[in-house]
């Protein structure tokens, strides 16, 4: 338990931007165009994870490129992680592992809590996962749902975020974390 609660601590240092904000969370759903490519997005680290390296590729691929925003930039350079934006969008990923350890945050301005929830959803199924609750666990605040499963060789871990600080305006993300034990 204590080795699972370390890893959860490296994952969000890892995550490096903090899932709460101060710009507030998101009451305007986020357009119809722009939640599906949220999802495409969540369909590429579905894809790839844990092979981080890949997904980032298939994200230049699709027109994504590196984040100039220097605050992202340089919490990036501190956790080993990288940004990438679809400018089209809106898009902003946040990919990076580290020891066997990666994380993949999808998050979108203006997606609301109730559509990080969905957004969250195809891991949940693709992983077959627990809800929190169904694990005895509790629920950070800032969280609208999260899920996980302990295997012998990996922990998986999903969370529906209601707001994300790496983004200029209010909006929230989603976050699939794969650790191995």
């Amino acid at each position: 338990m204590r080795k699972a609660f370390a890893i959860v601590a490296v994952m969000a240092a890892l995550a490096g931007c903090n899932t709460t904000s101060s710009k507030g969370i998101s009451e305007t759903p986020a357009p119809p165009l722009e939640i599906k490519s949220a999802a495409r997005a969540v369909a590429v680290c579905a894809r790839h994870a844990p092979d981080w390296a890949a997904a980032e590729a298939e994200f230049l691929k699709r027109g994504f490129a590196e984040t100039r925003n220097l605050r992202l930039v340089a919490a990036g350079e501190r956790n080993g992680s990288v940004f990438l934006q679809d400018n089209s969008s809106g898009v902003l990923v946040q990919l990076g592992s580290a020891r066997g350890e990666g994380a993949c945050l999808v998050g979108l301005p203006s997606l609301t809590p109730d559509q990080s929830y969905r957004l969250a959803l195809p891991w949940v199924k693709q992983y077959d996962l627990a809800t929190n609750a169904e694990r005895g666990q509790g629920l950070s605040s800032r969280a609208v749902q999260a899920w996980g499963r302990m295997d012998s060789d990996q922990a998986i871990y999903v969370a529906a975020y209601k707001t994300w600080d790496a983004l200029e305006a209010p909006g929230a993300a989603v976050r699939l974390l794969i650790a191995a034990r």
